[in-house]
């Protein structure tokens, strides 16, 4: 483990770096040639006409920040153990944690360990499978010259977590990764490579928190790699929800062979300014990939969200769906690309975008793009962004129904179908409270506020025996909800 915080990035502090953690040789000249890149490639400032977020995080002051905070307590700090036993995955298989710059807890069932599963932090996996990272890490999925942050990323990684699930092991529980952050002015690199034999299944959830309280930001940069094999099938679901005071840049991606299939979950809810990038590279005949999106922005936060569904084998299939809401003066971008290789014939590909704005000073753009170079082809996009509804505000509230929590209906009818879709009966409810905290200024219960869309409006894919409104027809242990 590292004794020493350096502040900025430099060159020097990247050889001490790789030093101190006893680094082969192979991972130094990657770290070195990444440097090299980060150097030569120019800050993306976006185009021209645009909300301004690439050119706002090209002037963050990267210097300023502590780029290792290590952490020497084995214990876990009593807000981690809160947030564990509040944690979206109750009955899960694996769970590892993060604590800034240090993976400080890994536990793994001891069945899996016997089927040979390895869950472990991506720093002792180099050590310990050599082979295997250097295989994986930072080649096809995520390269290094990906971006200039992809750059910075390769060069100054310090940890993250490590999942290997051999050929036809399947793990029903899901595998919980936390991340922590609580160090001001410091950057945070964590890393998630995951890699999957033909015809294994593995579902992971990865929850990403902050509580920076210092007035000098925080930056972290997340990045994760997935490698889908013949006929595996891997579940990601991931929450950012940091604080205000914190930068987030996460790049995820995906490679598949034949038959391989991915679903992303993507929950953003927090950052100051959060650059997503999010693909699937589908190159393997028959592969599949699912991508559902869900964000909330407020008070001054920036947006930048790029989507890619690369086709490149026979008989792929992709979704994209991604909605929305914006209020106070946050802006929000969305750039989705479909794009069809030459020879990717029979490709079915959908990508759907939808913003609602609930102030008159948030601005989105939502922008859908489709480059097709096969004629065997069925793909399809489209996406819209505008102000709330004011007819259905007004049907509400002439029913007596209080302006804040007309919204909230609307919002939660915006919402629910992509909810639905949602595999993760426990995200499902984190997110519903998460957005109808971030509403109503306060935490409030589910069962006061998330009301039976089905019964307020048609909306399709909402379970219409989910709840009750009769009292004779409840069980005891069902929501009770609010009746206006």
């Amino acid at each position: 483990m590292l004794n020493v915080s350096t502040t900025g990035f430099t060159k020097d502090a990247l050889v001490e770096l790789s030093r101190q953690r006893g680094e082969p040789e192979w991972l130094l000249d990657k770290r070195l040639q990444a440097w090299e890149l980060y150097e030569q490639t120019p800050a993306p400032l976006g185009r021209r006409g645009d909300l301004g977020t690439l050119k706002a995080l090209a002037g963050f002051r990267f210097q300023q920040l502590t780029s290792y905070v290590p952490d020497p307590s084995e214990k876990l700090p009593a807000k981690i153990e809160q947030s564990l036993q509040e944690a979206l995955v109750n009955d899960r298989s694996g769970l590892i944690v993060q604590h800034n710059s240090s993976v400080v807890h890994t536990q793994l069932d001891e069945d899996l360990k016997e089927q040979g599963v390895i869950l472990l932090p991506l720093d002792k996996a180099v050590q310990q499978y050599p082979e295997l990272v250097q295989k994986y890490f930072m080649t096809e999925c995520i390269p290094a010259n990906a971006s200039k942050y992809t750059a910075l990323h390769a060069a100054f990684w310090t940890t993250g977590f490590f999942l290997y699930v051999p050929k036809g092991v399947e793990i029903e529980k899901p595998i919980l990764s936390q991340v922590w952050i609580d160090a001001p002015s410091s950057a945070t690199f964590t890393h998630t490579l995951v890699v999957t034999e033909p015809q294994s299944s593995v579902r992971f959830v990865e929850e990403l928190s902050s509580s920076v309280t210092s007035d000098q930001p925080s930056l972290v940069s997340d990045a994760v790699e997935i490698f889908a094999q013949r006929e595996s099938r891997v579940e990601f679901s991931y929450l950012q929800d940091l604080d205000q005071n914190t930068w987030n840049i996460t790049n995820k991606n995906a490679v598949f062979e034949n038959d391989g299939s991915v679903t992303f979950v993507m929950s953003d809810l927090g950052a100051k300014l959060n650059l997503v990038e999010i693909g699937a590279g589908l190159q393997g005949n028959g592969s599949a990939a699912e991508l559902v999106g869900i964000f909330f922005t407020d008070h001054d936060q920036r947006y930048k969200i790029n989507t890619l569904s690369d086709h490149v084998g026979l008989s792929t299939n992709a979704e994209t769906l991604v909605k929305g809401v914006l209020t106070d003066e946050s802006r929000v971008e969305f750039d989705g690309m479909i794009r069809v290789r030459p020879n990717a014939q029979q490709t079915a590909s959908f990508l759907s975008a939808h913003g609602m704005m609930l102030s008159k000073k948030a601005r989105g753009e939502f922008i859908p793009g489709l480059e097709i170079a096969a004629n065997e082809v069925s793909a399809s996009h489209g996406a819209t962004t505008g102000q709330i509804d004011e007819e259905e505000l007004f049907y509400l509230m002439s029913r007596g129904v209080p302006r804040p929590e007309a919204e909230r209906i609307i919002v939660q009818g915006f919402f629910e179908p992509v909810l639905q879709r949602i595999p993760l009966e426990n995200l499902r409810i984190r997110l519903r409270r998460s957005i109808i905290s971030r509403m109503s200024g306060a935490y409030e219960t589910e069962a006061d506020t998330w009301v039976d869309a089905q019964e307020r409006w048609e909306i399709e894919g909402v379970d219409e025996g989910a709840v009750h409104l009769d009292d004779s027809t409840r069980d005891k242990d069902e929501i009770e909800l609010s009746e206006y």
